[in-house]
């Protein structure tokens, strides 16, 4: 018996397999990220390099918002979870 755990949404499936396999475990909680919401002009490379040192990071904000479609244009209002 395998536990899986989802990348995005840290809640556990239990699968049953002969192959050893290897899941990240990437359960986040409220106190690792602070909530902003969005401005205009706002994307997740403007905000690593606001929040995280550098927009080589967005992928750390994108990891933490997959309702987002579009990184690149964020809906006016939207709320975004930026790791600390």
């Amino acid at each position: 018996m395998i536990s899986l755990y989802s990348r995005y949404r840290a809640k556990q499936e239990i699968r049953n397999d002969d192959v050893n396999t290897v899941a990240v475990y990437n359960k986040v909680t409220e106190s690792q990220y602070m909530t902003y919401t969005s401005r205009d002009g706002d994307s997740f490379e403007k905000l690593a390099s606001r929040y995280l040192g550098g927009p080589v990071f967005y992928w750390r904000i994108a990891e933490l918002n997959p309702h987002v479609p579009f990184p690149d244009r964020i809906p006016l209002g939207t709320r975004i979870r930026i790791p600390r």
